[in-house]
């Protein structure tokens, strides 16, 4: 796909992206949707620096701005649905997090502001490869961190909808596959631990025993399933649309991310 082309397509997304998001994209009350207040502060400008002095300058800040995006699309969704209190904060070494003082009313709402954090990603990483392709004749200098940005804000991103607690895609199993069997996120968590508990054996990452270890705790607490939903559940039909919407957003921030994806496989 040429330059223009993808850049006109993420021109389009980014569009798509703000009439999902319409009415929460923009507080309604004063709040700032970044907690500023001196903790707030000190905790992200050390979650900047550590990402700087692990990564370099060019992946360290992409890789925090892809996460200020990524969380500020779950408070986006959260404002959408009538929570106007949400907000997010840096975590170092962790990405963020973001927190509303009430949880979801419905099934659905708890899926909407689940994925809306990896797929308002889609639109900046298609844009970014846009831009990039663009810069080549105008801007070498930018081709670059352009392309580094894209590709880790779909990397970063797929790997967040991997079926893991607990990730945001170990969030969206609970709530989308319980609908089809009660056990059915519990299997599913399983399996995941079990590969992941094989992979860190074979490739002795320690921080993904840590993974391992909250899945467990987690199925332990909930036997596999959302123990913290208190709302009824949804349709078999929507819920067939949310995983539809989950699988379709999964694969394209694989194939936008796959360059980064390739590089630490």
């Amino acid at each position: 796909m040429s330059g223009s082309v993808t850049l006109l397509a993420g021109i389009i997304a980014c569009l798509a992206t703000a009439y999902a998001l319409r009415g929460g994209l923009v507080s309604r009350t004063k709040m700032t949707v970044l907690g500023m207040d001196p903790q707030g502060i000190g905790i992200s400008i050390l979650a900047v620096i550590l990402a700087v002095f692990l990564f370099g300058p060019v992946f360290g800040l992409s890789l925090i701005l892809v996460v200020v995006i990524h969380e500020f699309g779950h408070v986006a969704a959260f404002r959408v649905a009538g929570h106007d209190d949400a907000r997010f904060r840096l975590v170092p070494l962790l990405g963020g997090y973001a927190i509303s003082n009430r949880e979801p009313d419905t099934q659905e709402e708890s899926v909407f502001i689940t994925l809306m954090g990896p797929a308002i990603c889609i639109a900046p990483m298609v844009l970014a490869y846009g831009l990039a392709g663009m810069s080549i004749n105008v801007m070498p200098a930018a081709y670059g961190p352009l392309m580094t940005f894209a590709s880790i804000c779909g990397a970063l991103n797929f790997f967040n909808l991997l079926p893991i607690w607990p990730l945001d895609g170990g969030r969206l199993t609970a709530s989308i596959t319980s609908v089809f069997h009660d056990r059915a996120p519990f299997y599913i968590f399983a399996t995941s631990a079990a590969l992941i508990g094989l992979i860190a054996l074979l490739s002795q990452r320690i921080f993904l025993i840590f993974i391992v270890l909250m899945t467990v705790q987690h199925m332990m607490q909930t036997g596999g399933g959302d123990g913290r939903a208190p709302y009824r559940r949804m349709s078999k039909q929507r819920a067939l649309l949310c995983l539809g919407a989950w699988l379709f957003t999964a694969a394209a921030l694989f194939v936008g991310g796959l360059p980064t994806i390739l590089r630490f496989i």
